[in-house]
């Protein structure tokens, strides 16, 4: 254990779908690798919280002054993202008390001047876009919401912007771009955009939960996206995918970033010199554009088997991200699937035998995982529109029926590997929800201030799928209002520890722990380990930390976990005193 590396991530909060994309992308990477991972969200940094949820969420800025040259090898730090509500000022002074640490640091999805990283090749997906709306849909009048300019990613999003405008000789005022925050929280300045652009054809987003806070303005005006106002987002949300209509956006792989992030402090750990990098994006046209592949001969291009390898790519975009023979397969078998569909259309001829030929290649072809390169929005739009292409060759209805047959036989195909997937989930929300109705009592159910009433916390996490769980209080509750500076505590109190589902109350004698020790306590597992370390506070009080597993249960509840804790600390320090 004392050999082994330990790698902290620094994020912003760990319940957001880029985040937890970003820290699954850099297990993955790190599991053939003996070193632990440990996860420390800080939120949003300097934040104006009149649009918090949590007017205490402040109280995770804290949480980075745990980290010290002794207790970490590495840091991986999502700089833009926690820094994305403030100044560059802010954020660099912030990035300076880090570097002060003597701890090594990668920037992912994050670009400042002496910190090496990797980041998104924001442009060409922008590019593409833009392409699109010019010379496919002939629009002119191109706007743009993003953030503030010292946002790296948002700063070559606007910038590729720019350049694809005077590429067209397309003019930008002033008025035809505004800043916003990046959340749905950007109903005043969507507002305005459309109040000083009347005669706008297409907005380009920064992000898709900008997106999301236009859908929301533009239904109040009767605005339908794709119809009156084509939207581009990007990142590729699940929201965005989900939303009516389905929004045309930019897939960032963030997994595939943050893999790449911890290859980068695996060379750096193993004494190499490493630079920079980017990650490629793609387009990804859905529905807020106008329909999935709706233009000019739209019925003859789809059955054109020169086109067969445009439309593969345009649907199934995360192959492009897959290297080497990955994938191959489900490129083969769609190119095979889609020959066979067009000599079936082309032929015009119809029999049992060569349907039921056609659904086992549909069958196979699902087989190979191919809902894993893509997803269900695009793939049902295209084979929706295939079968209105087919339908639009036959002339009798008995043949148009059996074209409708067909496409009905393809789609249950695909609802069914849907369905299964969805099922899956279903149960593990209902696990889940039945889990936290129980955690509040059960957690609150102690009658003494001792060390002892701390135990609750370690069973209740049983129930999220944690094995390793370790409580740090610090010996006298902490002041901390909003954006005074704070130092965690040098030393703490470690007061019980989980260790692979065995629980020890920690005796007195044995409690204090420095926080150079904070990841390598003597009570910690011997397998290494993936974690997350949460503050415990109510309101401006900090009570101290937990670090436990980072499971999939606490990916989505895990910042409801750490302030019900925080409400069993705060209990057992009143009934203490």
């Amino acid at each position: 254990m004392d050999n082994r590396k330990t790698v902290g991530f620094l994020v912003s909060g760990i319940m957001d779908e880029f985040t937890e994309l970003l820290v699954k992308g850099v297990v993955n990477e790190a599991s053939a690798d003996d070193v632990n991972i440990v996860v420390i969200p800080v939120k949003y940094i300097n934040r104006d919280l009149q649009y918090a949820d949590d007017k205490y969420e402040y109280q995770y800025e804290t949480n980075a002054t745990n980290i010290t040259g002794a207790n970490l090898d590495a840091l991986i730090v999502a700089a833009d993202c926690i820094g994305c509500l403030t100044t560059e000022k802010v954020l660099y002074a912030f990035m300076d008390r880090l570097k002060a640490t003597g701890v090594p640091i990668i920037l992912v999805a994050s670009q400042i001047p002496g910190y090496p990283g990797v980041i998104f090749d924001n442009k060409t997906g922008i590019i593409d876009g833009m392409t699109y709306l010019v010379r496919e849909l002939g629009l002119k009048k191109i706007c743009m919401i993003k953030s503030e300019d010292h946002h790296i990613d948002i700063a070559e999003r606007y910038e590729a912007y720019l350049e694809m405008m005077d590429f067209y000789k397309l003019k930008v005022q002033p008025k035809n771009v505004i800043n916003a925050p990046l959340s749905p929280h950007c109903k005043n300045e969507c507002a305005k955009l459309l109040d000083d652009n009347p005669d706008v054809e297409a907005i380009i987003c920064a992000d898709d939960a900008i997106a999301m806070g236009l859908y929301a303005e533009m239904e109040s005006r009767g605005l339908v996206p794709g119809k009156d106002i084509k939207v581009m987002g990007f990142d590729n949300s699940i929201r965005g995918g989900m939303i009516i209509p389905s929004l045309t956006t930019v897939d960032a792989n963030a997994q595939k970033l943050g893999a790449r992030a911890y290859s980068m402090v695996r060379m750096m750990l193993d004494g190499w010199n490493v630079s920079s990098t980017t990650i490629p994006t793609n387009f990804i046209l859905r529905d807020s554009f106008g329909s999935f592949l709706d233009s000019e001969n739209n019925s003859e291009r789809i059955f054109d088997k020169s086109h067969i390898d445009e439309y593969f790519h345009r649907i199934f975009f995360k192959y492009d991200n897959i290297s080497g023979i990955d994938g191959i397969e489900t490129l083969i078998m769609f190119k095979t699937l889609m020959n066979i569909i067009i000599d079936y259309v082309e032929d015009a001829e119809y029999n049992p035998e060569r349907v039921a030929f056609l659904i086992q290649k549909v069958d196979e072809f699902f087989k190979t995982g191919a809902l894993d390169y893509t997803d269900v929005v695009v793939l049902s739009a295209y084979v929706e529109r295939v079968k209105t292409a087919a339908m639009n060759r036959f002339s009798s209805y008995e043949r148009k029926f059996h074209a409708y047959e067909t496409y009905a036989a393809i789609m249950e195909k695909l609802a069914l590997r849907m369905r299964n997937s969805m099922n899956e989930y279903k149960t593990l929300l209902d696990e889940t929800t039945n889990t936290l109705r129980s955690l509040v009592s059960d957690t609150l159910n102690f009658s003494t201030g001792n060390d002892k009433s701390y135990v609750n916390i370690m069973y209740s996490l049983i129930n999220f799928g944690v094995t390793n769980a370790y409580l740090y209080i610090y010996e006298q509750p902490a002041i901390h209002k909003h954006k005074e500076p704070f130092q965690t505590p040098d030393e703490m109190l470690i007061k019980v520890a989980m260790t692979n589902r065995q629980i020890v109350v920690v005796p007195p004698e044995l409690q204090r722990i420095k926080k150079d020790m904070l990841f390598n306590n003597r009570f910690i597992t011997d397998n290494k380990y993936e974690m997350v370390l949460m503050p415990l506070y109510f309101h401006e009080n900090l009570y101290g930390s937990i670090l436990f597993d980072l499971t999939e249960a606490a990916f989505k509840n895990g910042e409801f976990l750490a302030s019900q804790y925080a409400s069993v600390a705060r209990v057992i320090d009143i009934l203490k005193n």
